[in-house]
């Protein structure tokens, strides 16, 4: 395999690349990229300085990382938040109950005091961001370039900066290091995390994911997607665990909101925390991600979304309890399935391939054979791991569906040792957190996953590449009888069984056992068919750096890095959208359209019936429009990723016009290409977001602290 890799990076075939239009730009690098000019000669209004400052007030302390994977925003002195009811989603499922369903029946506190503590949930403000390249560079020499880019490599010297900053005293602080352009540049961001954090309103499901996944990344849209939280500190203003005595945090700085509305061709700017793109990629990586990784997720994804589906729509206690996995699922199967019909309507492939052509020619000017060879060996790794990663994916996403869970090495030494622990009178104390630690299915969720299983299984069957079977498993009913073993005769399978079986544990009928044999094959199936992806890490990740570094040089690194879930500004417009041949989209909806998309007969089209008594009143206060039409989202054309779910989208004048809550299924391709003709950012409007708090929640304490103008 060595030999192989190295004879693959002897190769100095060309290469190409072209420069892209997209913009999420990192604010320290401001200056570099000449961003200033350019936010000017777009419309900004306000200084530069008001957007990043480390030593005044400025935007980047009103932005912060919502719940470790979405973006919210500060909107009072007093630490109120603007976020996503699709960010607070999992929060609020587990704090809701059939009795108090905070998650479909909505949640509104009248006062401070009825703010609920949200178990699990904190709140990231960025202190401070700092090159730190030729620290990484000097600290991590020694390194290979895939472990140099490693967290366990830059976890350790991040904490070390940590310790020797102006940060190292104040409460709550941690360090992320951060690699960029693929390892060109490193920077570090310091972070102060707030752990009480309270929810103050939360949209009823069925009004907030209006459409549900059916609307899921689809324009028009009508659905309220805002929740309302609060940061809490202590006396000091100073980060602290939940605490009775807790205050909410004063804040210096924080946003205004516009009640002016929107129009077309409006200056927009959002900040927030963007996930992940990779906009470096050759031609045939983009292939690879498209065919082994979308691909086996969106086919193993919609057998089971459907199975789910049809489960919830007939019985409300099991919607509820399956409605946080089956939302997070659906969010990402339909994302990978809409980004392969997005590169392939757009032919990125095709024209990634005519860029290298560009390139290569760049490529051999600058006598540079290390740039011009780097593309041909990336695109042959991909060819050598394709059928592997694409089974990996598969099997990796369908298996984990099986709910039955237990510490199994933790039981195989039990069993192993049974006599010497007994002997120790240790047995019955081991016994006793064993069937703690094992999830045992009540006779309904049994049958569930049971034919769930019985799908997947099939599925995997019937997509697999490679001829390596899991479970030694080479035909449907052969699965059938699997999963039927493993639900029906596993001493796992419920709680009397394994505890008899624990009792007088048999080494022999353990190693037979289905659900055991299960978990050492599937550990066996992942280990052959990672065996090599080690060697292929190592050499992709330093060709990467290669091929990424000659893009950026070759434009005067005035390109955007990579989404890598760090604070970032873009910025656009707001502006219509033509997807295809005769097809028109206005820039904004209102409110009528919910009731003319509504359902009876599906689900997922239901109205909420407080929502339409305020309709048909017509009760839409001071945030109606001109035209008395209440207005419910509009579109950007802002450069926006997963990640940046709740950030805010400012005017000119940095002022809160709506926030971000999803983009159309038409631009899924732009994590790998921005295409501003196609990239949409879909925005709740702010003066729905206040009618709602207003009138359908109640919560009018809050209208004390905004600034509204």
């Amino acid at each position: 395999m060595k030999k192989i890799l190295l004879s693959l990076l002897a190769l100095t075939l060309s290469l190409g690349s072209a420069r892209a239009d997209e913009g999420m730009w990192l604010l320290a690098m401001m200056e570099q990229q000449h961003l200033a000019d350019s936010l000017k000669k777009a419309g900004l209004e306000i200084s530069p300085d008001s957007l990043y400052s480390e030593t005044m007030p400025s935007l980047k302390d009103v932005v912060g990382i919502f719940g470790n994977g979405c973006t919210g925003e500060i909107v009072s002195r007093d630490g109120l938040i603007f976020t996503n009811n699709h960010c607070g989603f999992d929060f609020v499922h587990s704090m809701s109950t059939m009795e108090h369903n905070y998650l479909q029946d909505g949640f509104y506190a009248k006062s401070r005091a009825e703010e609920l503590h949200t178990p699990g949930l904190d709140f990231v403000f960025v202190r401070a961001i700092k090159d730190v390249t030729q620290i990484v560079n000097d600290s991590l020499s020694s390194l290979n370039e895939y472990d140099r880019q490693s967290q366990q490599a830059l976890a350790p010297l991040a904490k070390k900066l940590l310790a020797q900053s102006e940060f190292a005293a104040k409460k709550g602080m941690r360090a992320r290091l951060v690699p960029f352009y693929d390892g060109n540049r490193f920077y570090i961001f310091y972070e102060q995390v707030y752990t009480d954090v309270r929810l103050v309103v939360n949209i009823p499901q069925n009004f907030a994911q209006f459409g549900e996944n059916q609307d899921n990344w689809m324009w028009p849209r009508h659905n309220p997607d805002v929740a309302v939280f609060r940061v809490y500190a202590d006396a000091n203003g100073e980060p602290a665990d939940y605490n009775t005595e807790n205050v909410p945090l004063r804040c210096e700085k924080y946003l205004p909101i516009s009640m002016s509305g929107i129009k077309q061709g409006d200056f927009a700017m959002v900040m927030g925390f963007p996930g992940t793109t990779t906009r470096y990629l050759t031609a045939g990586q983009i292939e690879g991600r498209v065919r082994d990784l979308n691909a086996p997720i969106n086919t193993m994804g919609n057998v089971v979304l459907d199975h789910l589906k049809q489960l919830m729509d007939n019985d409300p206690e099991l919607n509820l309890s399956l409605a946080s996995d089956y939302f997070m699922m659906g969010n990402t199967v339909k994302n990978f399935g809409g980004m392969n019909e997005a590169v392939r309507k757009i032919k990125l492939v095709e024209r990634t391939r005519l860029k290298e052509l560009d390139f290569k020619k760049w490529a051999q000017a600058q006598g540079k054979p290390e740039y011009a060879g780097a593309i041909t060996v990336l695109d042959e790794l991909v060819k050598l791991q394709a059928d592997t990663l694409h089974d990996l994916y598969l099997a990796s996403f369908g298996m984990r569906q099986l709910e039955m869970k237990t510490d199994l090495p933790m039981v195989t030494d039990y069993v192993e040792n049974f006599k010497k622990y007994k002997k120790e009178k240790k047995a019955d104390e081991m016994r006793a957190t064993i069937l703690s630690n094992t999830t045992f299915l009540t006779p309904a969720q049994r049958e569930r996953n049971r034919a769930l299983m019985k799908k997947v299984f099939r599925t995997y069957l019937a997509e697999k590449k490679l001829d390596l079977s899991l479970c030694g498993i080479t035909s449907p009913a052969e699965s059938d009888l699997f999963v039927e073993a493993m639900f029906v005769s596993s001493i796992f399978a419920d709680s009397t069984r394994l505890d008899a079986f624990l009792k007088k544990p048999d080494a022999e009928k353990f190693a037979l056992d289905p659900f055991v044999y299960f978990r050492g094959s599937m550990q066996n199936y992942i280990m052959e068919l990672t065996k090599n992806l080690g060697e292929y890490s190592e050499v992709e990740t330093l060709l990467r750096k290669t091929y990424t570094g000659a893009q950026c040089e070759r434009l005067g690194w005035s390109k955007a890095p990579d989404a890598n879930f760090t604070l970032r500004m873009t910025y656009g417009k707001v502006c219509d959208l033509n997807p295809r041949d005769a097809v028109h989209y206005d820039y904004e909806t209102v409110i009528d359209g919910m009731f003319e998309k509504e359902n009876p007969a599906d689900p997922d089209y239901v109205v909420n019936e407080k929502v339409r008594a305020l309709y048909l009143a017509q009760d839409f206060g001071r945030y109606a429009r001109p035209d008395g039409k209440l207005p419910a989202c509009f579109i950007t054309d802002n450069d926006i990723t997963g990640g940046n779910s709740g950030s805010p989208v400012m005017n000119a004048r940095g002022e809160l016009i709506g926030v971000a809550f999803d983009g159309n299924i038409e631009s899924l391709s732009s994590d790998l290409e921005f295409n501003p003709e196609l990239q949409r950012c879909i925005c709740v409007d702010i003066r729905y977001v206040l009618w709602c708090i207003d009138k359908l929640s109640g919560s009018t304490y809050l209208f004390d602290e905004l600034d509204l103008r």
